[in-house]
């Protein structure tokens, strides 16, 4: 997923795009509100986070030039605390806000948040090869049989099966199943999950035809 950081000051852009890239989001950076439009258009971002106060062009115009031609998530960055410019974000067309300072873990959480809100599949059923992804049915055909999955299991593959070759943290893969923030579970409980996972669909670690294993990072859904 490609991620637009349009900020001018040096050090929090650093800082904000060092946690992007750690949750493998490719990043690109603008220092003023005119880069920011350009690269907009050069690199067609799936997500915008947008500093209001910038120079050569401020965020209110660079939100609204964005708005009149796609509807690109984004999410503002701000000093002010004032409800009226959360308010007038909001209206504008932003998707979310945060207020500075701010810790980045959560601009992370709030981004993972739009785009589960944001994201719609085209299709609910997933075929590969053999295998056959029902969302609906909540269901799994591999090569004609039923295979059973917990609840959370299903939610896991199905996820990974939407996004082949795309590198997920456990962390992240945390984030989309278990949406009851409130229950603190392991990142090592993901493990457990493609461990069951894998041995259900008969797949192996060491040769995978499904989930990759990425080293000290997590796992992957190998492309068809």
């Amino acid at each position: 997923m490609k991620i637009l950081l349009i900020e001018d000051d040096d050090r929090i852009a650093s800082l904000i795009g060092l946690y992007l890239q750690k949750e493998h989001y490719k990043v690109s950076v603008a220092s003023d509100g005119k880069e920011g439009l350009k690269l907009f258009q050069q690199i067609k971002p799936d997500f915008v986070v947008l500093d209001l106060m910038l120079p050569k062009l401020d965020g209110w115009s660079v939100l609204k030039a964005i708005r009149q031609v796609d509807n690109t998530p984004v999410i503002l960055l701000t000093a002010k605390s004032d409800d009226i410019d959360k308010i007038l974000g909001l209206e504008t067309g932003a998707d979310d806000y945060i207020t500075k300072p701010f810790n980045p873990r959560e601009l992370i959480s709030r981004i993972r948040a739009i785009i589960r809100r944001t994201t719609t599949f085209e299709s609910k059923k997933i075929k590969i090869n053999n295998l056959i992804i029902d969302q609906d049915k909540m269901e799994v055909i591999q090569n004609n049989t039923k295979l059973h999955f917990s609840a959370l299991e299903f939610k896991l593959l199905f996820f990974m099966a939407s996004h082949p070759g795309q590198v997920f943290s456990r962390s992240r893969l945390l984030d989309e199943i278990y949406t009851d923030h409130d229950v603190l579970v392991e990142e090592r409980t993901i493990d457990v999950h493609i461990k069951n996972i894998r041995k259900k669909l008969g797949d192996s670690s060491k040769n995978p035809v499904y989930i990759e294993s990425v080293f000290s990072v997590g796992y992957r859904f190998v492309e068809p």
